[in-house]
């Protein structure tokens, strides 16, 4: 049988407690599906408070321009992304010690899987590193040279539209619901019941 941790113990206990106030609530919601249908749109109206996303999504459409900012400081940024790229290259490339890293996976998963993901993490970190010693050098001596790959890569997305559709409310379950109060009452009550009775077995 599995053996639990204190910690693991704690996490599995809360869970337990959470999906059971969820499933007394249910059932609460449920009979008063069933016996008082007529309270629903009372107190549909009381927790139906509508969010609107258009102040989130007037702050998103907001630029902010750090680029100038960026370049006028782009020595140190250079130099910093040319010794980082520079370190991680070498250490990926010639003084990682595959055999010490793929003995201390050994326990903990297969020498295939370990080898494999081993390489594909040095392959990404060597190409991440080339990528960072060359932007690095390329903003350490010659900024000009990303300001035109700046201008290109900065194309303004706004999220006005994704924003709008999540403004439009959605009211076809609530009808839905307010049609057939009882038959969805007697579904959902059966459905937290059952899911009561397996959560009282596991505690």
């Amino acid at each position: 049988m599995l053996q639990l941790s204190q910690t693991d113990m704690i996490l599995w206990r809360t869970l337990l407690i959470f999906l059971l106030s969820g499933g007394l609530l249910g059932v609460a919601v449920s009979l008063l599906l069933i016996f008082k249908p007529h309270l629903l749109p009372p107190v549909n109206q009381v927790a139906n408070q509508w969010v609107s996303t258009s102040k989130v999504g007037h702050w998103l459409d907001q630029s902010i321009s750090m680029e100038q900012w960026f370049y006028r400081h782009h020595r140190p940024f250079g130099i910093f992304l040319s010794l980082a790229g520079g370190y991680i290259l070498i250490y990926f490339g010639l003084l990682l010690n595959k055999t010490a890293v793929l003995q201390s996976l050994a326990p903990h998963t297969s020498q295939s899987l370990a080898s494999g993901s081993l390489d594909a993490f040095q392959i990404a970190a060597m190409i991440g590193s080339i990528l960072s010693l060359t932007v690095g050098l390329l903003l350490w001596l010659r900024p000009h040279v990303l300001r035109g790959i700046d201008h290109v890569a900065n194309r303004w997305v706004s999220s006005r539209s994704a924003a709008d559709i999540m403004d439009i409310p959605h009211s076809q379950v609530e009808n839905f619901v307010s049609r057939h109060a009882r038959p969805v009452g007697v579904l959902l009550l059966l459905g937290n019941l059952y899911m009561l009775f397996v959560l009282a077995r596991l505690f």
